[in-house]
């Protein structure tokens, strides 16, 4: 028989503090400012524990005492209530995500947390689910879904031509079958998604188109110099081959980055190609670009138009804060107004490429203190850790001799190879060799 009745909660009202009324068999009634609710408390390993059962009015009396109730059995059956009540919330939020599709998109907001994604990759990631797999199998449940469904999921991109599309998808199926098996909805032997279902076949690598050759940079750096765009697309255009960092750096620079005095640009790591967490990690460094006197020749004249402050190659189309700086294909579009293929013959990003191949080749630089310049890090266990030279001095020289023999180029001076090595080149292969005795 209980204590309380309910004329006696009726009348209890709040004071101070909050306060428990005792109804017996572990069951109390909580009285605080904000509302009445009921309480288990129970003693576990030696410390007290409390487990709610429910605001008052919502859960009567008797039904809190039926609750109570049944805490008590579990107790002397050797269960512990809580552990047992855990156990049903996780059982009933996992029941709620027995569709591939709820599932699906469980783990891609839990992923999109853990992993730092940026919102164009979060939204890449979701979308390839939501054109190529939710519309077969999004609403039939993990597991009863067979392995055909999934491989013809897989064949639908690949056989209209996306086969990378193909690939990440399947990389995607994986994480979501393993998010549901550790969720405990899938059990594991039903997990059958591996990087080899589908029999896809790896894609090829495909590099950006890039200008390797003297005489045909040479020209390329007369017709950019010859281009009659706007003038800000100009700039942008003469300073990509001579600095050759990434467009999107290029793009978004700003004049507050930019010393024109000590001749560097400072690139922030949230300009940078880089994982979000590094982003947003106050240790990453900035990368610093050296700027050679072309360079800044160019910016000076810039800087009357866009400056002082601001984006450096500032859209004059658009004004809103989103697209205040010239587009994505801006470089692209101007190059093949010019009449150049940026899929064969060269794009913006591979002038990377271009200065990468040419500086080591013609120049003789180190790769260390190109790479530095690149902004790419070493691939080598540990490397990026330790190895944090940034070769400030090294790279000034460097790109002040890259943007003189862009120069140089222009002007029609090419590099004289070696007449012995040329000679051996355009010799026809003989059938046989003879060894010198």
């Amino acid at each position: 028989m209980g204590l309380l009745s309910e004329t006696q909660i009726r009348a209890a009202k709040p004071g101070p503090k909050e306060y428990l009324l005792n109804d017996g068999d572990n069951l109390y009634l909580r009285v605080r400012a904000t509302g009445k609710a009921w309480i288990y408390r129970y003693m576990r390993h030696g410390k007290p524990v409390k487990l709610g059962m429910g605001p008052y009015p919502g859960v009567t009396l008797a039904q809190a005492r039926i609750k109570a109730n049944e805490a008590n059995c579990l107790r002397a059956n050797g269960q512990d209530p809580k552990d047992v009540r855990g156990r049903e919330e996780e059982l009933a939020r996992t029941a709620r995500l027995q569709t591939f599709e709820l599932m699906a998109r469980a783990w891609h907001k839990s992923a999109t947390k853990d992993r730092h994604w940026s919102d164009a990759y979060s939204h890449r990631i979701i979308r390839h689910l939501e054109l190529h797999v939710f519309p077969w199998v999004g609403d039939k449940p993990i597991d009863t879904i067979l392995p055909t469904e999934i491989v013809s999921c897989l064949h639908r991109p690949k056989e209209r031509g996306n086969l990378e599309t193909a690939q990440r998808i399947r990389e995607v199926i994986q994480h979501i079958y393993q998010y549901a098996v550790d969720l405990g909805t899938l059990e594991p032997a039903k997990n059958f998604v591996n990087r080899y279902t589908g029999g896809l076949p790896s894609p090829r690598g495909r590099h950006y188109a890039a200008i390797t050759d003297p005489a045909q940079l040479g020209q390329l750096m007369r017709d950019i110099r010859n281009y009659h765009g706007n003038f800000i697309t100009c700039c942008a255009l003469r300073l990509a081959p001579m600095l050759f960092q990434r467009p999107g750096q290029i793009r978004f620079a700003d004049w507050e980055d930019i010393n024109l005095e000590v001749e560097l640009w400072r690139c922030p790591p949230e300009k940078m190609k880089m994982r979000e967490w590094q982003k947003r990690d106050s240790r990453t460094p900035a990368h610093i670009v050296p700027l050679p006197r072309q360079a800044l020749e160019i910016l000076e004249e810039l800087h009357s138009l866009t400056g002082p402050t601001g984006p450096v190659f500032r859209s004059m189309s658009r004004r809103s804060e989103t697209s205040r700086y010239i587009s994505e294909n801006t470089i692209n579009v101007a190059l093949r107004t010019m009449g150049y293929d940026t899929k064969e013959q060269i794009t913006g990003h591979g002038f990377r490429a271009t200065a990468r191949t040419m500086i080591r080749e013609h120049l003789g630089w180190d790769p260390d203190v190109i790479e530095r310049h690149l902004a790419h890090t070493s691939d080598e266990e540990l490397g990026s850790s330790y190895d944090r030279a940034e070769f400030i001095a090294q790279r000034k020289t460097m790109v002040q001799q890259w943007a003189n023999f862009l120069d140089e180029l222009e002007a029609g001076k090419l590099p004289q190879p070696d007449s012995k090595v040329l000679q051996f080149i355009r010799e026809k292969p003989r059938s046989a060799f003879r060894l010198r005795a």
